[in-house]
Parts: C-alpha cells; structure tokens; sequence
C-alpha cells in the first residue's frame, strides 16, 4: 500500500481555492474519489505531489492532528521539497487522523494562494477503496 499521493489542481470558479482531484500515480490515472487516504500504520509519512500536468504548482501544506488545538508553526507546516513533494509526519504507535490543507501556486509567478479543501489521512492501514474504474 503506498503512502503518496499525486494532486492535480485548477483554480477555483470564484478565484480563491485550489479544486483538488486525486490521484495514484504522478501520470493522473488511478483516480481517488474523496479526499480521505488510508495509510499504513507503521509508514510514518503521507506524501502528496503534483500531477504531471496540473494547473497550478503545489507549494506547501499545513496540517493538525484531529481533535487537537489547531496552530501554525513550524511543526505542522513542510514548504514542498525540491521534487516537489510534501510529507507529513504521522505517527507509528497508534492511530490518528490528520486534517491537511495543502498550498498552491500559479505555476509561473506566485501572485496568489489558493488553499485546497481538507484532505483528511488516517495511517489505520485500510485499503483505498475509493479509486474509480479505470477505462480499458
């Protein structure tokens, strides 16, 4: 079972959130319906990357463990790596739910940015069960 995500993102019709389709793979096919994702108990980390040809650039994520004090610092923010990608820590001895709003950019010049919705991860190790049938 895998632990990262791809996200290809547009722009919102009123101009200010980032619309969020998931996927299994970085080329866009596997799609997720919904924007919870199940993790492995023991994987430590959820990654979300950009798509190949999303719209806009993932720049960075804020994310709290549900049921906790919501707070930004330095401990539930990750700015995206150099390929790209954003892990977030999830711990490894018991279960939790974390509530994720990831950041993005235009591509070309950050002028904006657009939060996405809130993708919720669980490291419970259940299976994804919500990925659409894939055309054959």
């Amino acid at each position: 079972m895998t632990s990262t995500f791809y996200v290809s993102a547009t722009v919102s019709t009123d101009g200010n959130f980032a619309d969020c389709t998931y996927y299994q793979n970085q080329d866009g096919t596997g799609k997720i319906i919904g924007s919870t994702f199940s993790i492995p108990k023991d994987a430590g980390q959820c990654t979300f990357a950009s798509t190949f040809d999303s719209p806009l650039l993932l720049i960075g994520a804020t994310f709290s463990t549900l049921g906790s004090n919501p707070s930004l610092n330095s401990s539930n923010f990750k700015a995206a790596d150099t390929s790209g990608g954003v892990a977030v820590t999830m711990p490894t001895t018991y279960v939790a739910t974390k509530g994720v709003v990831l950041l993005f950019s235009d591509r070309e010049v950050v002028d904006n940015l657009y939060p996405s919705s809130d993708p919720q991860i669980i490291n419970d190790g259940g299976m994804i069960t919500s990925a659409a049938p894939t055309a054959s």
